[in-house]
């Protein structure tokens, strides 16, 4: 198993669960830290998964749109859940 990958997915779910717990605020922060963690991790990466990486980068720009509408949060958290399980293993 690629532990690069697994630390990728790790902060992408990280991230995501704050979006998802809708009954606490937002912190962005939080979710920003874990989205630049994935990057600099993606960055030892050398396949086809190094694609996803253009869209952490949109949905981490779409931030500061989703922090006050919980049905945003919730569409993003799941579009963050979608790439972490698109990442290849092997």
């Amino acid at each position: 198993m690629n532990r690069n990958k697994l630390n990728i997915k790790m902060d992408l779910l990280r991230a995501a669960k704050s979006a998802l717990e809708i009954n606490k605020e937002f912190d962005r922060e939080i979710s920003e830290t874990f989205l630049n963690k994935a990057k600099e991790e993606f960055a030892l990466v050398d396949d086809s998964d190094k694609k996803l990486l253009l869209e952490i980068n949109i949905y981490q720009n779409q931030i500061g749109e989703i922090k006050s509408d919980p049905l945003k949060r919730i569409r993003w958290g799941e579009k963050l859940l979608t790439i972490a399980s698109r990442l290849n293993f092997n």
